[in-house]
């Protein structure tokens, strides 16, 4: 077969790649002029630092499987960091309690100090409450403070659960935001018991990990070493792969195509094959974030002993978190210098977006100052935006993404949907619909 791939990033390169070891004939296309997406690398000072995301869950096996099968089993990495993290809470910081997930607690006792004892006897009522209402279009919130609470809604799961998503958790859909979080609550009328219950097939999650069970991988040389070996591979397999090729119209000389662009940009070259299609697609929402990295010498700020701070949305600040990338990771440390990445943006806050990079980098600096020290003059400082770059799965946004594949099985059958705006937003999610897609095509 013949098969055109619209969009270089991970989504992409992925069904390339399994397309062209099928023995099919394969071009990609990227308007861009580099592969990957939102997987790239960026100096900051004199080292080249990841840009986008820096790892992936190591509980979920799609990403490790590909690194694997491409040979980086050795470049694998796990974070080194003593802690995990820590949340800020009414001016200070406190680590992420023991035994949460996704910001849940299943160890009371581990939420003190953390969260008021008005607030746990709260959490507590989730164990003998009645069921809460819940199918496709529970927000997270809603169903959260049903159960837990306000304060531990607000304080452990928003910055967590809206974190990755960069999201409001008032929108965001409990069974597609939160998969995790709505599988247990769906054992029983207790979402606690029901996560209880569900830790040893779930294995490790950021506050609940061992020390051999590792919540994240990344790589050596960052995440872009991924998109590195899988061009590499693609190159020597034969597929044809263009850069600076932006698409206007889908190609119609071939047996397939795979649309691996942001949902936006899907939703315009599906007008006019199938508008049903289109129109459900557009109608995803993103959010933009922006990220300022930078590089301090070391004894103008203490290290954290962890791998980062998160920040939750009552708090006021543009920061939503920061990643001090040179404790998280090994091959980030330096004698003499730390690297820290500030995050900021999420769905329904535009400040960010709003200030130019110098603005913004003051008031990152200046947040940041306020939540954990002043870190004086940077050695080198980067940020990187990402405008209209992260889907929301608002309530009903697995229904809507049913609704629009049913549509092109009957307007175009040979046009297929990949990326993180439909089936998942993390890296395994994204591999895994690549690769699903591609079975189905070869099948």
């Amino acid at each position: 077969m013949k098969i055109a791939v619209v969009g270089g990033g991970l989504s992409g390169l992925v069904a390339a790649y399994d397309l062209t070891v099928a023995g099919h004939r394969v071009a990609v296309y990227e308007g861009s002029n580099r592969w990957g997406g939102k997987i790239f690398s960026s100096p900051v000072g004199d080292r080249s630092i990841d840009a986008g995301p820096d790892n992936f869950l190591a509980r979920v096996p799609d990403a490790t499987a590909l690194c694997v099968e491409l040979g980086l089993e050795d470049q694998l990495t796990v974070p080194v960091a003593p802690k995990p993290a820590y949340i800020y809470i009414n001016g200070s910081l406190a680590p992420l309690p023991a035994g949460t997930v996704l910001g849940v607690p299943t160890d009371f006792d581990a939420l003190a100090g953390v969260i008021s004892p008005a607030g746990i006897e709260r959490a507590k009522q989730d164990l003998t409450l009645p069921a809460t209402s819940l199918d496709q279009t529970t927000s997270v919130a809603d169903y959260c403070r049903a159960r837990l609470g306000d304060e531990v809604t607000d304080t452990l799961i928003d910055p967590m659960v809206g974190g990755i998503n960069a999201s409001s958790i008032e929108r965001l859909s409990m069974a597609d935001g939160a998969s995790q979080l709505f599988a247990a609550a769906r054992r029983g009328p207790s979402i606690i018991e029901g996560l209880r219950e569900a830790r040893a097939s779930v294995g490790a999650t950021l506050g609940s990990a061992g020390k051999d069970q590792p919540v994240f991988h990344g790589l050596n040389g960052g995440m872009a070493t991924l998109i590195d070996r899988l061009v590499r591979e693609l190159t020597r397999l034969g597929a044809h792969l263009q850069l600076n090729t932006p698409v206007s119209a889908l190609p119609r000389d071939v047996d397939h195509v795979i649309v691996a662009t942001q949902a936006h940009a899907a939703a315009t070259l599906l007008a006019t094959e199938s508008p049903d299609a289109a129109q459900l697609v557009g109608a995803i929402n993103h959010a933009s974030v922006a990220q300022l990295t930078v590089e301090f010498p070391s004894d103008q700020l203490t290290p954290l002993d962890a791998s980062g701070i998160l920040v939750p949305r009552p708090a006021g600040l543009v920061m939503t978190a920061c990643t001090w990338f040179s404790t998280k990771w090994g091959q980030y440390a330096r004698s003499g210098s730390s690297l820290v990445r500030i995050t900021s943006g999420r769905y329904g806050d535009l400040r960010a977006s709003q200030m130019d990079d110098n603005d913004l980098a003051n008031t990152l600096l200046a947040d940041f100052a306020h939540v954990y020290a002043h870190p004086g003059v940077p050695l080198a400082r980067r940020i990187v935006r990402w405008p209209d770059a992260f889907p929301q799965y608002e309530p009903g946004h697995g229904q809507r993404v049913d609704q629009a594949v049913d549509a092109l099985a009957v307007d175009a059958p040979h046009i297929h949907l990949v990326g993180n705006s439909y089936r998942g937003i993390g890296i395994p999610a994204t591999i895994k619909l690549a690769r699903q897609t591609v079975a189905a095509i070869i099948a």
